[in-house]
C-alpha cells in the first residue's frame, strides 16, 4: 500500500471504503474504481443491494458488502474493521452517504432537520473517525461527497445545506490537523443531479422555483461526469472539485458567493409568485 494515489495504475490493488454504496453515485462510483483494479467495501444499509453489488464486481476477493448506519458510531467502526480483516487495510474513504428533508425552516420537524445534519455530517465525522487510523497508516486519501450547497443555499434546503456547508468545515479543519501525515482530504460540490437524493430536491415547488426550473445555472450535471470528478479527486489528491465548473470561483469565497447568486434566486421566486397569482 505504499504507492502514490496518482494514476489509474497507482490506484491497483488498493481498498477503497464507500458509504452509501447502495444509491445511484456510490454504486457508479464503486464500479469506476474497480474498473481501476481498486478492491471495494461497500456500505450501506441496503444490504440486497450491496450484495448484489459485491456480485457483479466480483464477489469477496474484490467487492465486500457491509451493512453498516452512518448513524451509529459502533456500527461505522465495526464496518472499519471487517473491511481491514477482509482487504488487510483501507486506502480510500469515500464519505458519501446522505439524506434529504426539503422543508420550510418553520415547518420543520425537530426529528426531520436533526436526522439530516446527522446523516450528512454527523455521519460524515463518524466515518473518517472509524477509518482514520488506517488512513494513517496507508497515507491514504478521503473523498467527502459535500454538494453545491455547502456554500449555495436555496429555500427549503435548509438542514441539508447547513449539513454540507458543516462538511466542508470539518474537511478544511481536518486538512490542517493532517498536514505532514501524508493523508489527503478532498471534497466534491456537484450540483443537481440523477439519483434518489436528486429526485427529492428537483420535487419541491419552491426549489424548482428558485432555480429557474433547473435550467441555466442550475441545469442537473450527468452523474458520469461525478463519478469521473471523484476518481480524478482520489487519483490526484485534489482538495475540491465543483460541478458545474462555473461555480468554481463562487466556492474560493462561499459568503461572496451566495451574496452574488442570492439576487438571481430571489428573482427567481418574486416571478414564480407573480405567475401564481395572474
Amino acid at each position: 500500500m505504499g504507492k502514490k494515489l496518482s494514476s489509474p495504475q497507482g490506484l491497483r490493488g488498493k481498498v477503497a471504503f464507500i458509504t452509501g454504496a447502495s444509491g445511484a453515485l456510490g454504486s457508479d462510483a464503486a464500479r469506476a474504481l474497480h474498473a481501476r483494479g481498486v478492491r471495494v467495501a461497500l456500505l450501506g444499509r441496503n444490504t440486497d443491494k450491496l450484495e448484489t453489488l459485491a456480485r457483479e464486481l466480483g464477489g469477496p476477493e474484490k467487492a465486500l458488502a457491509i451493512d453498516m448506519n452512518v448513524r451509529n458510531l459502533a456500527s461505522v467502526e465495526a464496518a472499519a474493521k471487517s473491511a481491514v480483516e477482509h482487504f488487510g487495510g483501507i486506502d480510500i474513504v469515500i464519505a458519501g452517504a446522505g439524506m434529504v428533508t426539503t422543508e420550510l425552516v418553520e415547518d420543520y420537524s425537530a426529528t426531520g432537520f436533526v436526522d439530516d445534519i446527522d446523516t450528512n455530517l454527523n455521519g460524515v465525522w463518524r466515518t473518517i473517525k472509524a477509518t482514520l487510523p488506517c488512513l494513517r497508516e496507508s497515507k491514504g486519501h478521503v473523498s467527502i461527497i459535500a454538494s453545491l450547497a455547502s456554500f449555495i443555499h436555496m429555500p427549503e434546503m435548509s438542514a441539508y445545506s447547513a449539513s454540507k456547508a458543516g462538511v466542508l468545515a470539518l474537511a478544511n479543519s481536518l486538512r490542517l490537523e493532517l498536514d505532514g501525515s501524508g493523508v489527503t482530504v478532498g471534497t466534491i460540490h456537484p450540483s443537481f443531479f440523477e439519483s434518489a437524493l436528486g429526485d427529492a430536491l428537483t420535487n419541491s415547488p419552491l426549489l424548482s422555483r428558485a432555480s429557474g426550473n433547473f435550467t441555466g445555472l442550475f441545469a442537473p450535471v450527468k452523474r458520469e461526469d461525478v463519478v469521473a470528478a471523484i476518481v480524478k479527486n482520489i487519483e490526484r489528491r485534489s482538495r475540491v472539485a465543483v460541478l458545474p465548473r462555473a461555480f468554481s470561483s463562487l466556492s474560493l469565497a462561499p459568503g461572496l458567493g451566495q451574496r452574488v447568486i442570492e439576487p438571481y434566486l430571489s428573482h427567481n421566486l418574486r416571478r414564480g409568485t407573480e405567475k401564481l397569482e395572474r
